[in-house]
C-alpha cells in the first residue's frame, strides 16, 4: 500500500512582516440575494492589463496530475509527468502558493520579496511552463487562498484567532493568538479585502509566466479544528459565510475576467444544497468559474455514506452519486442563469481506506464520464507527493 501523506510539504512556516498594496477605486457587482454584510461590496481593485501572452487552448477533455512545488524543481518528477503523455496525459497542475502560504518560485512581486514569503522550490518557473508547453501539456497554476500560515503570521490583524488566546492577551492580536486547525495551520480571514488584493496580485504574477489556467483551493472558511473558539479579525459575527465566499468568487472573476479559472470545492457540495459550515455552495461557483473541481475522493466520505461502511472501497458508486447530483444542479442552474461552467473533479490516486491501483482509479474516471456524458470535461488526479500510479491516467 502506498503511504498517504498529508497534503502539502512538511510543516515549514514562514514568518513575515506586513505587506502593502496600492488601491484604485471601482465598484464591484453584488449578488442580489445578499442579505447580510458583505466585505466584497466595497471598493474593488482593478488589475493592470498584462502584455498579451499566447496560451494553450483548454483541452476538451483534461487528463491532469498535480505537481507539488518541491516536485516542480525535480527533474525526475518533471520527466515522469512528461512520460505519462503516452497514457493520454495532457495537463499538469503546479503549486505556486501552497497550503502553508509559501510562494514556490522567484516572484517579482514586491510584497513577496520584501517580506520573504517565498521559497524558491522551482528555480525557473517560466522555463518549466515553457517546457510543458513544448510537450503539448496544458499548464494550470494552483493557488491556496485562505489557508495561509505565512500571511497570517505576517499580518495577524487579517487572520483568524483563538478566543482563549486572545482573551489571555487582552484582545491584542498577534502571531501567538492565531487559531490553528487540525494540521496546526493558520488561516487568514475570508472577508479581508487586503487578502483578496494579494491573491489577485499573485494571480496576475503567475499569468505573466505563461500559465494557461488558474486553479484556486481553500476558498472557504476554516474547518477541521475547534471551530467554536474562532474569532475573526474582519468577518462580522452576523455575516453569512456563503455571501462572503460568493463575493470573493465574484471579485476574482471581475479582476481576472479574461482568464480561465477553476475552483476546488469539498466533495460534499455536490450532495448538500445547504452550507456545510464553510461557505461553499456549488451554484455560486457555477456563476463565476469556468471549471468547478469537487474533491470527490472516496476515502474522504464518512463511514455509512450511501450505506457503505468503507466508501473508499466503492469508487465507482461514490463518484457516480456525487457527479450525477452535481451535474443535475448545474443543469438546473443553466436553465435560469447564464454560465459556461463545467464539472472537472479531483480524483484519488493515493491509498487511504483501500489500495488505489490503476483499476480503482479507472473506476473513478469511468463514473465521471458516465455521469457527465456530453458535458464530460476530464479530471485531475491528486497525489500529495506527486507519485502517480502507472496506468492511472486513462
Amino acid at each position: 500500500m502506498k503511504k498517504f501523506f498529508l497534503i502539502g510539504m512538511g510543516g515549514m512556516v514562514v514568518s513575515a512582516a506586513a505587506f502593502g498594496l496600492s488601491q484604485s477605486k471601482n465598484n464591484i457587482l453584488v449578488h442580489p440575494s445578499a442579505v447580510s454584510s458583505n466585505a466584497w461590496q466595497e471598493e474593488a481593485v482593478i488589475s493592470e492589463e498584462k502584455p498579451s501572452i499566447k496560451r494553450m487552448e483548454t483541452p476538451k477533455v483534461v487528463r491532469a496530475v498535480y505537481l507539488t512545488a518541491p516536485s516542480g524543481g525535480r527533474e525526475d518528477k518533471i520527466q515522469a509527468i512528461i512520460n505519462m503523455k503516452k497514457d493520454g496525459l495532457n495537463a499538469v497542475v503546479i503549486d505556486i502558493k501552497d497550503s502553508f502560504g509559501v510562494v514556490a518560485y522567484d516572484s517579482q512581486l514586491d510584497t513577496v520579496n520584501r517580506y520573504e514569503l517565498e521559497r524558491k522550490f522551482i528555480p525557473d518557473l517560466a522555463a518549466l511552463v515553457q517546457r510543458f508547453h513544448d510537450e503539448g501539456i496544458y499548464v494550470i497554476a494552483r493557488i491556496a487562498v485562505f489557508q495561509d500560515t505565512a500571511l497570517a503570521e505576517a499580518r495577524p490583524e487579517l487572520a483568524v484567532h483563538d478566543r482563549s488566546k486572545l482573551n489571555a492577551a487582552g484582545g491584542a492580536m498577534s502571531k501567538k493568538t492565531l487559531w490553528r486547525d487540525g494540521k496546526n495551520l493558520a488561516w487568514v480571514d475570508p472577508s479581508s479585502r487586503e487578502v483578496g488584493e494579494y491573491v489577485v496580485a499573485l494571480s496576475n504574477d503567475a499569468l505573466s509566466y505563461g500559465f494557461d489556467e488558474l486553479n484556486y483551493d481553500y476558498i472557504r472558511f476554516p474547518s477541521d479544528g475547534k471551530i467554536s473558539s474562532i474569532v475573526y479579525s474582519v468577518t462580522k459575527p452576523d455575516a453569512s459565510y456563503p455571501v462572503q465566499i460568493r463575493g470573493f468568487m465574484q471579485y476574482l472573476r471581475e479582476q481576472l475576467h479574461d482568464t480561465v479559472l477553476s475552483v476546488d470545492l469539498f466533495g460534499f457540495t455536490m450532495v448538500k444544497k445547504e452550507d456545510i459550515g464553510i461557505g461553499q455552495i456549488v451554484e455560486d461557483a457555477y456563476a463565476y468559474f469556468d471549471f468547478v473541481a469537487p474533491m470527490v475522493y472516496p476515502s474522504h466520505y464518512p463511514s455509512g455514506f450511501m450505506g457503505y461502511k468503507n466508501p473508499a472501497a466503492w469508487p465507482y458508486e461514490i463518484i457516480a452519486d456525487s457527479m450525477q447530483k452535481g451535474q443535475a444542479r448545474l443543469d438546473a442552474y443553466q436553465a435560469t442563469a447564464s454560465t459556461t461552467a463545467k464539472l472537472r473533479p479531483w480524483l484519488q490516486d493515493f491509498d487511504l481506506g483501500a489500495d488505489y491501483d490503476a483499476a480503482m482509479i479507472g473506476k473513478q474516471i469511468q463514473a465521471t464520464e458516465d455521469m457527465l456524458g456530453e458535458q464530460y470535461a476530464g479530471y485531475m488526479l491528486w497525489n500529495p507527493s506527486s507519485n502517480y500510479t502507472i496506468g492511472g491516467v486513462q
